[in-house]
């Protein structure tokens, strides 16, 4: 057991370090939240944006764990989340541990549990303070693990009116196979077609080798797939405070050990999957595990053809039209 818990250690530093450029939030001047959620020992800031008379309220859950969900409206301009600001309000809720968040470095308070009472307090004060208001999930890669942890619950569900997963992980126990399993495809195609040759049979040696953190090599490629037009750099580009690194390392252990596939069968109400081609930090696997799950009337796929796993940046247009025209079909 313990040599476990030691190799589940080492594969959350790991996976945390490629997720950001290093202590940068620290610097960083944030403006004056709309509203605060304190719970459990922590201050999370939450900013409204967009348009007030919308019937809909836009909830991104996003990623890491310890990202910055202002990243969302500010890296490359926010483009994407810019689009949907017009025609719906958005809510951008900074999780536990991250960005301008305050609170405890205690432990405990690092759990999926946790995250999701966060959640659940955050969506209480939206329906509180905008009555009437449609709420629509949106969870990006951890964000998926909790948004589809939220969805466990029965009367969570009722408090929402559809579900977005983009490029979320709703199964942590196959996470790093899948990614694995993806980056020595792509690398083998890219190979047989003699496309950057040595580039790709170099990163064939790594998987093959099992010396490589390959959620790392996984952003990595997509900066040498010409596909990709629009370049996201996640180690340089997207900072992580200490607290997230701490809370990163910390529930990184028990996503890699959760499973939320069939508990989402049980969420009858619309469901948009958006995931970009080349995303291979969170396996299109991730995402076929839940249509296998679903009735097939109640979901809508979207493929980015130009994107890795931030289809939000790389193809902001497609990002924003995708989810505008969901919204227009939840009742």
């Amino acid at each position: 057991m313990k040599k476990i818990s030691y190799l589940l250690s080492i594969i959350s530093l790991t996976l945390l370090v490629a997720c950001g450029g290093g202590d940068k939030t620290a610097e960083k001047v944030y403006p004056k939240a709309t509203f605060e959620v304190t719970n459990a020992a922590e201050t999370m800031p939450v900013w409204i944006h967009g348009k007030e008379n919308s019937d809909f309220i836009l909830l991104p859950v996003h990623g890491g764990p310890g990202s910055d969900v202002l990243d969302f409206r500010t890296y490359k301009g926010g483009d994407g989340f810019k689009a949907i600001e017009k025609n719906h309000m958005v809510a951008y809720w900074q999780q536990r541990a991250s960005g301008a968040s305050k609170g405890s470095d205690d432990k405990k308070h690092f759990t999926i549990a946790q995250y999701v009472d966060d959640l659940d307090k955050v969506i209480d004060q939206l329906k509180d303070r905008y009555p009437g208001k449609k709420i629509v999930l949106l969870g990006h890669s951890w964000g998926g693990m909790l948004t589809s942890s939220y969805l466990k619950d029965a009367a969570h569900k009722d408090k929402i009116v559809a579900w977005i997963d983009a490029g979320g992980v709703t199964n942590g126990t196959t996470l790093m196979e899948q990614t694995k399993a993806d980056v020595l495809k792509e690398a083998e195609t890219r190979v047989a077609k003699k496309e950057n040759t040595k580039y790709w049979e170099t990163v064939i040696s790594q998987i093959k080798s099992n010396k490589t953190n390959a959620n790392a090599l996984a952003y990595q490629v997509t900066q040498y797939i010409p596909e990709v037009l629009i370049k996201v750099d996640n180690h340089k580009d997207f900072a992580i405070n200490q607290r997230g690194y701490l809370s990163n390392s910390v529930l990184f252990n028990e996503i890699l050990k959760t499973d939320n596939t069939q508990k989402v069968s049980a969420f009858a109400k619309p469901i948009l999957t958006l995931w970009g081609k080349y995303d291979f930090a969170v396996s299109a696997s991730q995402k076929k595990e839940v249509e296998g799950v679903v009735d097939a009337n109640q979901i809508t796929n979207i493929v980015f053809p130009a994107s890795g796993h931030y289809m939000m940046f790389h193809e902001p247009a497609l990002f924003a039209k995708s989810i505008n025209d969901f919204i227009k079909t939840i009742q």
